[in-house]
């Protein structure tokens, strides 16, 4: 069975209050549910042995927390350019290429590529568990026997967002 851990970075600042959306931080309450996020993960699940990062500001504070709380994850991550506004196919490529080499991924990313992936992953059975991939969202989806054979047949195992946590 392999793994697929989608994180959705959490609320960032507004457009317009940086001078471009690559760089627009966390806002408080996205920092807050970042971190609520880490502690679910560490209580919930298994860490992810590898993980593929966007750059931008936002997503590499949505994985920080986790990162600070479990040292050992700061060498599985990866952080990858080309997954800053990924569309679907970019982000199955590089996905056919982590699970080839471990059997638990998580991605941690951006909008619309996020969603898409999400529900092209999942079988249609599970769509109906969820609407959409709202930030600070993290959903664990489980492959049988794995995501080569399984893509589009995934199972919703876990999901969890920040804001449900805390608020």
């Amino acid at each position: 069975m392999q793994t697929l851990m989608i994180l959705r970075h959490a609320k960032a600042v507004p457009w317009g209050s940086t001078p471009d959306d690559f760089s627009r931080p966390l806002s408080d309450i996205g920092e807050a549910h970042a971190q609520a996020v880490a502690h679910w993960v560490l209580r919930e699940i298994d860490l992810p042995e590898l993980v593929l990062c966007s750059p931008s500001q936002r997503t590499r504070e949505t994985i920080a927390p986790l990162v600070n709380i479990a040292e050992e994850m700061e060498a599985r991550i990866r952080f990858l350019p080309q997954i800053y506004g990924a569309s679907l196919g970019t982000l199955v490529n590089l996905l056919d290429h982590a699970f080839a080499e471990s059997d638990s991924v998580m991605v941690v990313g951006h909008n619309p590529g996020f969603e898409h992936l999400l529900f092209e992953s999942i079988s249609s059975s599970q769509r109906g568990r969820i609407r959409r991939l709202a930030t600070g969202t993290l959903v664990v989806i489980e492959f049988e026997p794995d995501w080569a054979e399984a893509q589009g047949r995934g199972i919703i195992a876990h999901k969890t967002r920040g804001k449900k946590l805390i608020d």
